[in-house]
């Protein structure tokens, strides 16, 4: 079975399915970041996401200790930002780093739940 290259494993990031991220949604130290367009995030976002600029955010922002699973995400597998938001993160030290590369366009297509700002 071959594998889908994508920026975050350009980047040499774990993807992580949307699946996985609903059933993983609310446990102790999962962290969700939304590195959409405020209009966007404000639309709608994962629940218990937090926003953050992809460029412009340091550790402290993230709100999570280094040991903590950190999963970024932005619209699409097309998109750039959360892939280069989890890069800042890994070179931040924080150990478990993932992408959701599918984004929120998928999150809504499979129709999970959302919060609006």
């Amino acid at each position: 079975m071959r594998q889908q290259i994508t920026m975050a494993r350009l980047f040499g990031l774990e993807d992580i399915t949307p699946e996985e991220v609903l059933r993983r949604l609310g446990e102790p130290g999962f962290r969700m970041v939304d590195n959409n367009p405020c209009a966007s995030f404000k639309r709608h976002h994962i629940p218990g996401a937090r926003h953050l600029d992809p460029g412009d955010y340091g550790a402290g922002d993230l709100e999570c200790g280094k040991e903590d699973t950190i999963v970024f995400y932005c619209s699409d597998a097309l998109c750039g930002a959360a892939p280069y938001a989890a890069k800042r993160a890994r070179n931040m030290g924080f150990e478990h780093v993932y992408v959701m590369t599918e984004g929120i366009s998928q999150w809504l297509k499979k129709e999970f739940p959302i919060e609006k700002a």
